[in-house]
C-alpha cells in the first residue's frame, strides 16, 4: 500500500494591518517619486545632472530641459546618457561618461532605456525604470518572505523594501536594485530546481553590475562538471562584454576601479573615526550619525553571514551572497566616502542577513542592528534631501 503524501498547505493570508502596511510603503515610495515630477523637466530630477558636466553632455540631450544641480551631480546621469546613445567606440559618448570603459559595463538598464528611441523619453524611461524594479521587487520579495519565513514576513518585507540600498537606489537612478531584482529572481528559480533559469537570470544581472558575479555560485547541479559548466555560461556574457569593451577602450575602466578596493577593513575604519570625529566636535549630521550605525549593521550583517555559512554552505541565499560578506570588507576609501554607496553594493548581502535571521529570542536586537539605516533611507527619499 502505497504510503499516503501530503501536499503542501497553501499559507493564510496577510493580516489586515500586513496589508495595509505595504500599501502605504508603496504610496509613500510613489509620492516621494512623483515629488520630483516637474511640467518642465519630467522625471529628470531622479537622475541629478550636475552642472560641473554640463559641457560635457551628449549633443542629442543639451537642448532638452533637464532638472541639473550645483556641482558634480551623480553616477545615474553617465548611466541616462549611455542610454541616449550606448556606442561607446563614439567620441562623443567617451566624452559625456567621466570613465567610459567602467560605465559601459553597466549596460543592461541602458539598453532597455534606449528602446524608447526618442532622446526625452529614453531619459523619462530611464529615470524610472527603477520604480517599475521597486515594485516588481516589492512583489517578489514578499512571496520570498512568505516562503521562508512566513511568522515574520511583514518584518522583513518591509528591512528589503525600505533598505538604503534599495531606496537610494531609485532616488539616484542606479543599477544597484535591478541587480538585486535579478539575483532575487535567480535564487527563487535556484530553489525550484531551475538551474538554467537561475543561470539565464545570473547572466543578465552580471550585464548590470559586474560585482553581481559573486553569485554565481549560486548557480549549482549535483554533477561537477555540470555545475561549473552553467556557472561558466552565467557569468559569460559579462566576461565577454567586459573584453570587448577593454579591446575598444584601452584603460577606459581602470580609473573607475581606482579606490573601490583597499586592505581589509581599512576603509571601514577610517569611516568609523571620521564619522566619530565630526559628532563629537558638534557635527550632527544624519550622514555621519547613521554613518556608524549603519556601518556597525552592514559590519553585524558580514560577519553573522560568514559564520552562518560554515554550518550550512548549501543555503542558496548563503551560496550566492557570502562574496558580498567578503566583498564588504575589502570595499576602499572611494566607496566609503557615502556609507549609502556600501549599502547599495551589499544588498544582497542585506537580503540575505534577513532571511536568515532566527526567530524567538535574540531576534528583535539582530534585526534593529542589521536594519540600523532603514530610516535614513525613508528620510533620504524626502524631497530635497
Amino acid at each position: 500500500m502505497a504510503a499516503h503524501q501530503t501536499k503542501p498547505q497553501p499559507l493564510p493570508p496577510p493580516g489586515r494591518a500586513a496589508r495595509w502596511t505595504r500599501w502605504a510603503v508603496v504610496v509613500f515610495v510613489l509620492a516621494m517619486v512623483a515629488s520630483r515630477w516637474s511640467p518642465h523637466t519630467g522625471f529628470t530630477a531622479l537622475i541629478r545632472f550636475g552642472d560641473t558636466f554640463t559641457e560635457r553632455r551628449l549633443p542629442a540631450i543639451r537642448a532638452l530641459p533637464l532638472a541639473s544641480v550645483a556641482g558634480a551631480g551623480y553616477d545615474g546621469q553617465f548611466y541616462a546618457q549611455l542610454a541616449v546613445d550606448p556606442d561607446v567606440r563614439l567620441p562623443q559618448v567617451r566624452a559625456a561618461l567621466d570613465v567610459p570603459g567602467y560605465r559601459a559595463q553597466r549596460i543592461l538598464l541602458p539598453l532597455i532605456a534606449h528602446l524608447a528611441v526618442s532622446p526625452w523619453w529614453i531619459l523619462q524611461a530611464f529615470a524610472l525604470l527603477n520604480v517599475a524594479a521597486w515594485l516588481l521587487f516589492a512583489r517578489i520579495w514578499w512571496a520570498e518572505v512568505r516562503e521562508l519565513a512566513p511568522d515574520r514576513a511583514p518584518l522583513l518585507w518591509l528591512a528589503g523594501v525600505l533598505a538604503l540600498g534599495a531606496l537610494d537606489s531609485v532616488r539616484l537612478c542606479l543599477v544597484d536594485l535591478p541587480a538585486t531584482l535579478l539575483i532575487l529572481l535567480a535564487i527563487r528559480a535556484a530553489r525550484r530546481g531551475g538551474t538554467a533559469r537561475a543561470g539565464i537570470w545570473l547572466a543578465l544581472a552580471g550585464l548590470t553590475r559586474e560585482t553581481v558575479l559573486l553569485a554565481c555560485p549560486l548557480a549549482g547541479h549535483p554533477v561537477f562538471w555540470r555545475r561549473w559548466l552553467v556557472r561558466g555560461l552565467a557569468a559569460l556574457p559579462a566576461v565577454a562584454w567586459f573584453a570587448w569593451l577593454r579591446w575598444q577602450l584601452p584603460n577606459g575602466g581602470a580609473a573607475g576601479f581606482t579606490g573601490n578596493f583597499g586592505w581589509p577593513g581599512c576603509a571601514l575604519a577610517e569611516h568609523l573615526v571620521r564619522c566619530s570625529w565630526e559628532l563629537a566636535h558638534g557635527n550632527l549630521d544624519s550622514r555621519f550619525l547613521f554613518g556608524l550605525l549603519g556601518a556597525a549593521g552592514l559590519a553585524y550583517q558580514s560577519t553573522r553571514l560568514l559564520l552562518l555559512w560554515r554550518r550550512t554552505p548549501n543555503n542558496p541565499w548563503l551560496r550566492s551572497t557570502i562574496g558580498f560578506a567578503l566583498l564588504f570588507w575589502v570595499l576602499g576609501g572611494f566607496v566609503w566616502n557615502g556609507y549609502w554607496a556600501v549599502a547599495r553594493t551589499c544588498l544582497p548581502l542585506t537580503l540575505a542577513f534577513n532571511l536568515t535571521l532566527p526567530s524567538g529570542r535574540g531576534f528583535w536586537w539582530r534585526f534593529a542592528l542589521g536594519n540600523a539605516c532603514a530610516l535614513h533611507a525613508a528620510y533620504r527619499m524626502l524631497p530635497d534631501f
